[in-house]
């Protein structure tokens, strides 16, 4: 019994490890990046955001984009040390605001296509990860605390 893959399960497959070309989209001169980087980008934990404010009625305008970029929190624990250095990130790189999620992740918003590289990696600096906090992966159980 065979069964055929999804488009998505071929994409990945094809996408030389999760990698595709997003290096060298990080390198050019868009402030975004194409369909195919956009869909690898959540396994890495980010995802890109048009600016809803600043939208036009006109198709063809350049969108003002972001990133929020989603830091992979297993159990929900982490030192006061990691809070304060995403605390610290959230104002030197994102909209000054950190997001705690219902699966116990934290978000950093309004990151710039630039600021990619440094804000993961300083988030990658504090021992924490943002590798599968987006896309189909496992996430944190929910549960209710009670015995």
């Amino acid at each position: 019994m065979s069964t055929k893959q999804s488009k998505l399960e071929t994409f990945k497959q094809q996408s030389r490890h999760l990698r595709g070309s997003i290096a060298d989209a990080l390198q050019n001169e868009a402030n975004g990046f194409a369909e195919t980087e956009k869909q690898l980008l959540k396994f890495h934990g980010t995802y890109q955001q048009d600016d809803r404010d600043q939208r036009t009625g006109d198709r063809r305008a350049k969108k003002s984009v972001s990133f929020m970029v989603r830091s992979r929190i297993p159990g929900g624990i982490l030192t006061a040390d990691q809070y304060l250095a995403h605390d610290e990130l959230a104002g030197r790189y994102a909209n000054g605001t950190l997001r705690i999620t219902t699966r116990q992740g934290l978000q950093l918003h309004g990151v710039l296509k630039g600021d990619l590289k440094p804000t993961i990696a300083d988030i990658n600096q504090t021992l924490i990860t943002t590798l599968g906090a987006c896309g189909d992966v496992v996430r944190n159980v929910m549960c209710c605390p009670a015995p």
